[in-house]
């Protein structure tokens, strides 16, 4: 219990921190609301003995303006809170939240986004967002003042009728309580298979609505093998579910018989009170909804108690998430920052000794004993077999992962030693799976570094785009720059040819300026003409830069100072074009199998 009290405290922070007005609005909202139930028990027991006690008209039509008056006060306060600043940072609560989970998940690791684990935590923090559960812990924090005032206000009343009527409410609510703390903890038991399942359903639900996977699935037609999967899965999840809800069900007849009992039973004795002449109708009025007031009440604050307890193991499960910490990205001092600036005054060298890795959860090694060094102004070629662990290797230059084994270092000085912002902004990297945004051309070449209206950016956007020999398509277009890619949110967005987009990742890779160029298979979309001014910008650029690509298609590899051929994660060979056809290794034969398509 107390760990989950510390854990809506923890999460009240955050909701403070998202806005100061939403949980002042709930506090001034409960006190309101609190006191509401006095002026619909108090006045009419006034209005009923006035009736009977056959008082002027004058009187009753006071009392009339004063219940009108205080009901129309409340209300509009009630409601003026509630929509100025309550609904509408509420409408945007999920938004929010939601872009925080995404957010942590950017300060992750790759290798941690691998692991299954993760993702489960990533759909429980979700899960809290989706229920709703941590604004319903505000509006229950507030519920239980509002339960409080009311509390207090109607066992003031109802003790002039009789203090047992007290405890017998208090004796039934928490029986209702019971049961309920059951049922949930019950259900929260349930809460980690359930949440696994739905999140099964929900990337079959993503991949049939995928724009990316629409052409498979039209062009293979699997889309009723998919649909048994999801129904599959979805029986699973449906009978966990039924037995959810009928527990549920047994639980709520339970809690509608004890209070069916108990409302009726006080009815009946304020009924022989009033029968027996030894209260007055208006105060059986007034008594009867003092008691189903002071039971509501009663049974609010007690549901608020549970809750505290179960919304605590739910935000356990958000906080769980939002504690994980890179183990990569370490915090640095500013003679870290003042290594990596004289560090990257010399010329570059980037090496790797004895690197081994394997990903997380496997037994296999994707390299194995790495050792090589890549110095600034060289071109570098990387080829090798499908498996060969070309993707891995620039994934560790990148420090996307940290090494099994072994050191990477540039100019001899550990990569572990800089800040890991400052030591990823040496690369620009192009990968295979290049993603474009829905947003301008010239947005999606520069990105963090956009400005609208600044000529001088414009003049840089189009130098990138004219060395990636694009600077031609975005000058046809009415736009040009400011062009907006895709059709999602734009009817004259604009839908990039393979090609087209390759061409888009080498400008922003370009535009970025870094000392550090790879490019994962970047002319695999490529016509020839195209793939040969692509390679003729290489040169262009190589002469202050470590460049390195990947590419199944050797023709560029009498452009590359050097050719690493990886094969069963090793480094089998290296050296130049010439050097390694005179060897008449791997990589001569890998070179001929291709050659001789284009020789035959």
């Amino acid at each position: 219990m107390i760990k989950s009290i510390k854990n809506d405290i923890y999460f009240l922070k955050y909701m403070f921190l998202y806005s100061k007005s939403y949980v002042i609005g709930e506090a001034l909202v409960a006190v309101i609301e609190g006191l509401i139930p006095l002026i619909d028990i108090i006045i009419p027991k006034m209005l009923i003995d006035s009736l009977i006690a056959g008082i002027s008209f004058k009187s009753i039509i006071y009392y009339i303006v004063i219940y009108i008056i205080l009901q129309f006060l409340s209300s509009f306060f009630s409601a003026f809170i509630t929509e100025k600043f309550i609904n509408l940072n509420g409408h945007l609560y999920s938004m929010h939240f939601l872009l925080m989970i995404n957010r942590k998940k950017i300060d992750l690791d790759m290798a941690q986004l691998d692991d299954p684990n993760v993702h489960q935590k990533i759909a429980l923090a979700e899960d809290l967002i989706y229920k709703g559960i941590g604004i319903d812990m505000i509006n229950n924090f507030f519920t239980a003042i509002t339960s409080i005032v009311s509390i207090i206000a109607t066992a003031a009343i109802l003790v002039y009728a009789n203090v047992y009527l007290l405890l017998v409410i208090l004796i039934f609510a928490c029986f209702s309580a019971f049961f309920n703390l059951k049922m949930e903890n019950w259900e929260l038991a349930q809460r980690d298979e359930n949440i696994y399942l739905t999140r099964v359903l929900n990337y079959y639900i993503k991949i049939m609505g995928e724009k990316s996977c629409a052409k498979e699935m039209r062009l293979y037609g699997f889309a009723g093998w998919l649909m048994k999967k999801y129904h599959k899965t979805l029986k699973t999840l449906r009978k966990r579910l039924k037995k959810l809800y009928n527990k549920s069900l047994h639980i709520r007849t339970i809690g509608i018989v004890l209070e069916t009992i108990k409302s009726n039973g006080i009815y009946l004795y304020l009924a022989w009170l009033a029968y027996s002449k030894k209260i007055t109708v208006g105060e059986f009025s007034q008594y009867f909804n003092a008691s189903s007031q002071f039971s509501e009440s009663i049974l609010e604050f007690a549901t608020f108690l549970m809750n505290l307890n179960i919304n605590g193991k739910y935000i356990d499960s958000f906080r769980d998430f939002m504690e994980l910490e890179s183990e990569m990205h370490k915090e640095h001092n500013i003679e870290s920052k003042a290594l990596f600036d004289n560090t990257t005054k010399k010329q570059l060298k980037l090496s790797l000794s004895n690197v081994n890795f394997r990903y997380k959860g496997s037994k296999d090694f994707v390299l194995n004993n790495i050792n090589y060094t890549f110095e600034q102004g060289k071109v570098y070629l990387i080829v090798g077999e499908n498996g060969a662990g070309k993707t891995t290797l620039i994934q560790l230059l990148s420090h996307l992962y940290e090494p099994y084994s072994g050191e990477i270092k540039l100019n001899n000085i550990p990569i572990n030693n800089f800040n890991d912002t400052d030591y990823k902004s040496l690369f620009s990297i192009v990968f295979q799976d290049f993603k474009y945004f829905a947003f301008t051309i010239a947005e999606n070449v520069a990105l963090d570094s956009y400005e609208a209206q600044d000529n001088t950016l414009n003049t840089k956007i189009n130098m990138a785009l004219d060395k990636a020999g694009l600077k031609k398509k975005v000058d046809s277009l009415a736009n040009g720059i400011h062009t907006n890619l895709d059709k999602i949110f734009y009817e004259d967005g604009i839908i990039l040819s393979g090609g087209e987009n390759q061409k888009l990742a080498f400008a922003r890779a370009v535009f970025h300026d870094s000392k550090i160029l790879i490019l994962d298979e970047p002319s695999s979309a490529l016509d020839p003409i195209a793939e040969d001014e692509l390679l003729k910008a290489f040169q262009k650029i190589s002469e202050d830069k470590i460049v390195i690509y990947i590419s199944h298609r050797l023709s560029s590899a009498v452009l590359a100072d050097n050719i690493l051929f990886l094969k069963n994660g090793k480094i089998c060979e290296c050296g130049s074009h010439k050097e390694l056809i005179q060897k008449n290794g791997d990589y001569a034969s890998y070179y001929h199998t291709q050659a001789k398509y284009y020789t035959e």
